[in-house]
């Protein structure tokens, strides 16, 4: 077997996943809010990187009552796009680290069209005729059920109830690299809220950076032939800016921060 090929078999086994095609793989590194702009004007000026957009959205990260995707090392989120016209449901499996690099499983469904944003006196989110479960039931793909009931079972599954956490992001997108494989630098600052009984209340104000390595119809061993570049390319910047590696990721990271005041 090609070592590659051993490699990519290797990733989806610990990610418990069948097809490569749904391996994330970037590199995270925390940064100090005051050096953001700083930081994006370097990528601006930076030869061989293209500044892809400036966007703004936000996350409802979903989880049980007790927390059970988080304690599982996972996530699930609705993403709003396009000032909430756009909805979709995304879930990442747990991950692990190696050598700084994060490997996960990423799933997403197609666009939702039965969940709104409304004005409300209790939430931001209103579920319009429907629930987290019939959301999985209607939109998952084969793959993406499997990973949920690999990964989390079909109780917690039933159990999924809770929105604890809001998060508004402000992301800057650059790219690196070709069509058929290229890195994908962004800047992110994060303003979380935990969504208490009575409100929500600011939990935490954050900024990182990261870098994906992307590549033509998802594939895995193609991201692996480019980890050298992905690595270098992190290791450049946060040697010039002092970026401390980051091994959470933005829900874990989030979460955290609230789980330790309370």
């Amino acid at each position: 077997m090609d070592p590659l090929e051993a490699q990519a078999e290797e990733i989806c086994r610990r990610l418990a996943i069948d097809d490569p095609s749904f391996v994330e793989i970037e590199a995270k590194r925390r940064v100090v809010p005051e050096d953001f702009d700083e930081i994006r004007s370097f990528l601006m000026k930076r030869k061989g990187v293209r500044h892809e957009k400036s966007a703004f959205f936000f996350d409802q990260f979903l989880d049980t009552p007790d927390m059970a995707i988080f304690k599982r090392g996972a996530s699930m989120r609705l993403r709003y796009k396009k000032n909430g016209e756009r909805v979709y449901l995304q879930y990442k499996g747990p991950g692990f680290l190696s050598k700084g690099v994060l490997y996960r499983s990423e799933f997403s469904t197609e666009r939702l069209r039965d969940v709104i944003m409304e004005e409300s006196h209790h939430d931001i989110v209103h579920f319009a005729d429907t629930t987290v479960k019939r959301i999985l039931e209607d939109h998952s793909t084969p793959a993406m059920w499997r990973a949920l009931r690999r990964h989390l079972g079909e109780g917690v599954i039933r159990r999924i109830t809770a929105a604890p956490l809001v998060c508004v992001f402000q992301k800057e997108k650059f790219e690196v690299g070709g069509e058929r494989v290229f890195l994908e630098p962004s800047l992110d600052r994060l303003f979380a809220f935990h969504v208490a009984k009575r409100a929500p209340h600011p939990l935490s104000t954050f900024c990182e950076f990261e870098v994906e390595v992307k590549a033509a119809d998802n594939d895995l061993e193609r991201k692996l032939k480019n980890l050298d570049e992905l690595q270098e390319f992190t290791r450049e910047l946060a040697q010039r800016f002092h970026l401390p590696a980051e091994p959470l990721d933005k829900y874990h990271r989030s979460a955290s921060f609230f789980l330790k005041r309370r």
